[in-house]
């Protein structure tokens, strides 16, 4: 397989096993029996990530081992989601490093009570930490409703598209993906998976994973999906 252009650090363990975990919840991988995975063995693959599990303080040696591991069951595509991933999750952390001294705002009265009365009723000793606790979850919630509904919204301009055109913006979009390689290619694998076999499953697969780099696009690169969706 190709051999990916980032290293696993220790900072990256438990995001890229949460990552795994999750895609073998999904089925494109099942599916594929052709994908490297299956050379491997699923049964071999979910057993190593189990003792993985068990490493509570990773080393370097344990992060080249998970990707010496993954060398063998990961095609490009599956790289590229993880990277993005992992590089998402890094960037996080510093933010989150850099965001701990104290800054000054200004609020209206009214903001004021409510957090007076949000940091009272979670019974947090100060202001901080009943927004630090509180909105996290707040934040990852509105986003997750917010791509949700951008997902729906794009569905709904793609259903009058045929199948031709469908394929032709994907193809478009892939062919520039290759020359930009921050865009998400969740869509490469199940396009490659439809070529193979164009069926009505995999149809909707390709479907689904090309709204959802559409998505993916536009939340973390502020790139609009309308970029895309235009074909010459």
């Amino acid at each position: 397989m190709p051999r990916p252009r980032f290293r696993i650090g220790t900072d990256d363990w438990f995001d890229a096993l949460d990552w795994l975990d999750y895609q073998l919840a999904q089925p494109s991988w099942l599916v594929a029996n052709k994908h490297p995975i299956h050379q491997l063995g699923l049964a071999h693959f979910k057993e190593q990530l189990r003792l993985f599990r068990n490493v509570e303080e990773p080393g370097q040696g344990h992060c080249d081992d998970l990707q010496a591991m993954l060398n063998d069951a990961l095609e490009r595509g599956d790289w590229d989601r993880l990277r993005k991933t992992l590089s998402a999750r890094r960037r996080r952390r510093r933010e989150k490093r850099t965001n701990q001294g104290p800054v000054n705002l200004t609020l209206s009265g009214q903001a004021h009570q409510w957090l007076k009365q949000l940091a009272q009723a979670g019974q947090h000793s100060t202001l901080s930490a009943a927004l630090e606790f509180h909105l996290p979850d707040l934040v990852a919630q509105l986003e997750a409703d917010a791509q949700a509904q951008r997902a729906e919204a794009i569905e709904a301009e793609l259903a009058d598209w045929s199948q031709t055109h469908l394929l032709a913006a994907i193809e478009a979009y892939l062919a520039r993906a290759a020359e930009e390689r921050s865009l998400a290619t969740a869509c490469r694998i199940a396009y490659q998976w439809y070529q193979r076999e164009p069926d009505v499953t995999k149809a909707g697969l390709l479907r689904e994973r090309f709204i959802e780099d559409l998505v993916w696009n536009e939340a973390h690169l502020k790139r609009p999906a309308s970029e895309f969706l235009s074909v010459d």
